[in-house]
């Protein structure tokens, strides 16, 4: 895991919102990522055969791209399917020598004026949003115009128990990252601690 620690901590999100994707297979009753997607898909929508097999492709795709540094990966498939995206959940060992406004800074320069809010959470305090924007490397139009591709960024940070939470998404549908955002916040609030007599930090959703 990417901290440690004596707490251990469990997330429990809103399934209405939220699907937790496995890290890595065989995991439970799923063999493979197939298998994972197949399952889901058949679940979310059991009568449409054809945008069936579009949802177990978009599943699929989530469950093989996930980010080697997050401790979970969650996706966003409401259940009314206004729109789907991908957060992933980095936890590591706090630093109490920066604030999270600095923890959520990103390491690259935005195209865009960087977003800040805050907000407040029962189970983590305080929460710091930040929405940025990446620019991509430019291509030109006919006219020699330049074309700037950009993926946009919402990172949403909190602390606890000695522990540093990052839960970021990228989309370059900016309105995909609009719906997402207080889901972000609201799942902090799913974050619950226990204290345990070993020197290893344990996350579980």
């Amino acid at each position: 895991m990417g901290a440690n620690s004596v707490t251990t901590y469990e997330i429990e999100p809103d399934l209405e919102f939220w699907i937790p994707v496995p890290r890595s297979f065989p995991e439970d009753s799923w063999d493979t990522a197939e298998q994972w997607a197949q399952d889901l898909a058949e679940l979310a929508i059991p009568e449409d055969l054809e945008l069936r097999k579009v949802y177990e492709q978009l599943a699929l795709d989530v469950a093989n791209n996930q980010i080697a540094e997050a401790e979970h990966t969650l996706w966003y498939s409401p259940e009314d399917g206004h729109a789907l995206g991908t957060a992933h959940l980095i936890v590591l060992d706090d630093d109490p020598a920066l604030s999270l406004e600095e923890l959520a800074q990103p390491d690259y320069e935005s195209a865009a004026p960087v977003q800040m809010s805050e907000y407040h959470s029962e189970s983590l305090g305080q929460i710091i949003q930040l929405s940025s924007v990446i620019a991509l490397d430019g291509q030109r139009e006919g006219n020699g115009s330049a074309v700037l591709p950009a993926i946009g960024h919402v990172r949403t940070v909190a602390r606890g128990h000695g522990l540093f939470f990052l839960l970021e998404a990228f989309d370059s549908d900016l309105s995909t990252l609009n719906f997402m955002m207080d889901p972000m916040i609201d799942l902090f609030d799913a974050v619950f601690f226990d204290n345990v007599d070993h020197e290893s930090e344990l996350g579980s959703i």
